[in-house]
């Protein structure tokens, strides 16, 4: 299985690269009052890289509350509730008048 993600990792930064290169071109970037002439391949590079890493952490987050929610049953210990008395009904009050 590890073989198998190295493996699409390799293919998408070859993909990755290809895309760089035969994209060089300029293009005007423009962020609410910023801009900026870029290249495409350097706004391809970063908007892969921001993409891995946000994706890296969210993964990571995600394993670290699998590990923690297995992990967290085994710590405690176990709570007994105490059983609900059974009462008997309250008599209806009457009123003698």
């Amino acid at each position: 299985m590890q073989k198998i993600r190295w493996i699409i990792l390799l293919i998408g930064v070859v993909i990755l690269l290809t895309a760089m290169i035969q994209n060089s071109e300029t293009t005007t970037l423009k962020l609410f009052i910023y801009e900026t002439k870029l290249p495409v391949s350097v706004l391809l590079l970063a908007t892969s890289a921001v993409s891995f890493l946000l994706g890296a952490i969210t993964v990571g987050r995600m394993l670290r509350r699998s590990a923690r929610a297995k992990l967290a049953p085994a710590k405690l210990a176990p709570v007994k509730t105490p059983e609900k008395e059974k009462s008997a009904p309250a008599e209806p009050k009457t009123t003698t008048g």
